[in-house]
Parts: structure tokens; sequence; C-alpha cells
């Protein structure tokens, strides 16, 4: 582990606000993935473009993380979005990367999150500052 690693997993894993500030490629990825891993609880990624969502998608299903991604484009069809959803909404999915955009916009998903948040758990991540 590098700097701040485990001190922010230990954070995030007892259910405190945890703020980490490492620079790009300083591990902040990992944070998030073992917290998700240790915990039962869905982590929801906000990253603001879905080219990085794309890589970091890639990254966690290579390490046998099921994670997935929804955005606000037409590119990614209502059929696929739903599958998604239903995926999130039965356990199958434990890292979602999400643009801030896609989930302020969709009520449906927020309340289906905050049922998920009562049940097994919920844990939000901003990846991106400017997000």
């Amino acid at each position: 582990y590098r700097e701040l690693q485990c001190e922010s997993i230990e954070s995030f894993l007892s259910g405190q606000n945890t703020l980490t500030i490492l620079r790009t490629g300083g591990g902040k990825s990992l944070i998030y993935a073992a917290a998700s891993i240790l915990s039962q609880a869905l982590t929801v990624v906000f990253t603001p473009q879905k080219s990085l969502m794309d890589d970091q998608v890639r990254e966690m299903v290579k390490f046998g993380i099921p994670a997935a991604m929804l955005y606000a484009s037409s590119e990614q069809s209502p059929q696929v979005q739903e599958k998604i959803v239903s995926e999130i909404a039965s356990g199958l999915i434990r890292i979602l990367f999400i643009t801030p955009e896609k989930y302020v916009k969709n009520l449906k998903f927020r309340n289906m999150l905050q049922n998920i948040s009562t049940t097994r758990g919920l844990q939000f991540v901003i990846d991106e500052a400017h997000c």
C-alpha cells in the first residue's frame, strides 16, 4: 500500500466521511475498490467523463470486481441502462461509475439507491475534484 491508502480504506470502512487527495496515479482507485470488496455496500463513483469510466470499469473487471457505468448519453441504450439498474438492484454490481448529470436527472434511480442504502449500504466517491 502507498501513503494514505490504508488509513483511507479503514476510515471509509468505518463509515466516516473520508477525503483523500492524491496525485494522478497515486492509488485513489485502490482505496474505493478495496473498500467495496471488504464491505457489502454498493460504491457509487462520480466520474465526469465516459472515457475515464471506460478505463476504470475495465480495470475493476480485470481484477474480478463487478463494475458498471451509467452516463447521460444516447450512446448507452435504455435497454443497457435497465439491465445495469437491474444488476445493481439484485446486488450483482459492486461499483457503479456514473456521471453527475445522470445521477441528478434520474429521481427513480436515486430512490433505488436510497433503498439500497438501508439494506446493504451505499458509499459515494467523487473521483475527480471538478465533479
